[in-house]
């Protein structure tokens, strides 16, 4: 139970507000297949060893570069095991690029809690909300509009913001708490992964909440999580009474 109401609720997004394999697994699979043809070399199995996820089980490292590594970074990745089979560096760039279809949010974004009424009630308490993500802005605030949540969110911390660095650097923590003027110690951290609970704890923020309903169980966050719950579903029930 918090001891007093939050400030300021930030969220993860991918496995925290959104199914991550509905989202990011069945993406990863699609880009491997896609680089494969266009090289005409199967390399689905560096691929899925380089971004840290088990083809065969669905299974993906909460701590692997698909759960917390930035777009641009994993297309750097996917350059480098191309370039074995392509006559230079920007060949291989560009195939990387052809193959390189992210998510459709308004497609592929399934909502893991009834998010609209959540977001309503955590505004009507007083608190604000804001989202820190390892994806880019853009398709992140199409996902919120998708969702139908982007009225209630009141700042965001992306994979392409500048200067601000990946988790678990506490940057996106302090960002969003910079542009509200709410500091982190007036604030809770909430996501599925380490990473997300080892920024709130660098950054820190009041309390860090883990979730199992993403890519990692309670064994994967409880070293830095305050407490762990099955969904954000289930936040309101850890709210103190007015």
């Amino acid at each position: 139970m918090l001891t007093h109401p939050p400030a300021l609720v930030i969220f993860d997004k991918d496995g925290t507000l959104i199914d991550f394999q509905q989202m990011w697994g069945r993406w990863a699979y699609a880009f491997a297949e896609r680089l494969s043809d266009a090289i005409t070399h199967d390399v689905r199995p560096q691929i899925a060893t380089a971004y840290a996820y088990d083809a065969t089980t669905g299974r993906i490292d909460p701590q692997g570069p698909l759960a917390i590594a930035t777009m641009a970074t994993m297309q750097q990745m996917a350059v480098r095991i191309v370039r074995a089979h392509c006559a230079s560096e920007a060949a291989a760039y560009q195939l990387v690029q052809q193959a390189w279809q992210p998510p459709d949010p308004s497609r592929e974004a399934l909502p893991l809690a009834d998010l609209q009424t959540l977001f309503q009630t955590i505004r009507a308490r007083g608190a604000r909300i804001a989202i820190a993500t390892a994806d880019n802005r853009e398709p992140t605030i199409a996902t919120m509009h998708h969702l139908g949540v982007a009225a209630y969110v009141d700042a965001y911390a992306c994979a392409d913001d500048a200067g601000v660095a990946a988790k678990p650097a506490p940057d996106k923590i302090y960002a969003v708490c910079r542009a509200l003027g709410i500091t982190p110690a007036h604030s809770i951290m909430i996501g599925d992964t380490p990473a997300d609970m080892q920024m709130g704890r660098n950054a820190g923020v009041m309390a860090r909440i883990g979730v199992t309903s993403g890519l990692s169980v309670a064994a994967d966050l409880r070293g830095d999580a305050s407490w762990i719950m099955p969904s954000v579903a289930n936040l309101l029930e850890y709210w103190p009474a007015a």
